[in-house]
């Protein structure tokens, strides 16, 4: 009986983790950890407006790369009654909030609109999505991604800090890039050779030597912009030296969760640490 209830404990576990993740609440909330530690760089106030908008503008933003066949053609049959309810009323609630917070904050939030369709349906009947460029993917990730966990929040405040967006820009577009690379290297068997991933191009092991050396690259442009004993500092320090680790172990045939949950929850933990590092010192 103790048995029975353990194995039906562990797949209700399961299948809200499956869900957690399918549903893109996940992701959206490591979107949310960036733009919050942007806000906190900048010594932005919490602006729940802001927050509400950034998170749902994300979690729509996936679903709809994730689903953009049955989004684009109206075909829902083969989706979750859920995951569409809650991907077009995210939608809406994003549309609604940003007319509450400032025109700039526009100007990058179409910038990213514009991104994701770009990547993930076809501009015009005679092209493919930008996705299937050579070679595009990835760094059609990292604009869209830091248009609004740097863009955004940054934008929000009356004047824009260019200083401080391109520091936070080149820190988390560095993150940004190198978190994507263990999504690479698990999707190897599954992507098709016309996308020339790096990967791809230069094999495993010289991709994680890449992102190892953008990692310490990384670590000291954080050091000598943001002082070694600062909260933000300390907290980068961390969550590259995570990522570096979960980098070095990742290989072709990696568990499904290993990516999707514990790559991209890095955020996540970046954030935290400097939390606690500021309680700290």
């Amino acid at each position: 009986m103790l048995k029975f209830r353990y194995l039906h404990m562990l797949n209700v576990i399961k299948i809200a983790l499956d869900f957690y993740i399918k549903s893109s609440i996940h992701v959206a909330l490591s979107v949310l950890a960036l733009a919050q530690i942007s806000m906190e760089v900048a010594e932005i106030e919490n602006n729940l407006p802001l927050l509400i908008f950034i998170f749902s503008s994300a979690f729509s933003a996936y679903n709809f790369i994730k689903f953009s066949p049955s989004f684009t053609t109206l075909n829902f049959s083969k989706l979750n009654t859920l995951f569409v309810v809650l991907t077009i009323g995210s939608l809406v609630l994003s549309m609604i909030v940003i007319f509450l917070l400032p025109r700039l904050v526009l100007v990058f939030a179409l910038l990213g609109s514009f991104l994701v369709m770009g990547y993930s349906t076809p501009l015009s009947y005679n092209t493919s999505n930008w996705r299937n460029k050579k070679g595009w993917k990835l760094y059609l990730v990292v604009f869209s991604w830091v248009c609004l966990t740097v863009g955004v929040p940054l934008a929000s405040v009356s004047v824009l800090d260019l200083l401080l967006f391109f520091k936070l820009s080149v820190l988390q577009g560095i993150y940004i890039y190198v978190a994507i690379l263990p999504f690479e290297i698990g999707d190897m068997n599954f992507d098709e050779p016309s996308l020339q991933t790096l990967p791809q191009q230069f094999g495993v092991l010289i991709v994680k030597k890449i992102g190892l050396i953008l990692l310490g690259f990384g670590s000291l442009l954080s050091v000598f912009i943001f002082e070694v004993l600062s909260s933000f500092a300390l907290g980068t320090l961390v969550a590259f030296l995570i990522l570096a680790v979960l980098l070095w172990r990742s290989d072709e045939n990696q568990s499904p969760y290993y990516a999707r949950f514990w790559v991209e929850g890095i955020p996540i933990v970046w954030l935290g640490c400097i939390y606690f590092f500021d309680f700290m010192l």
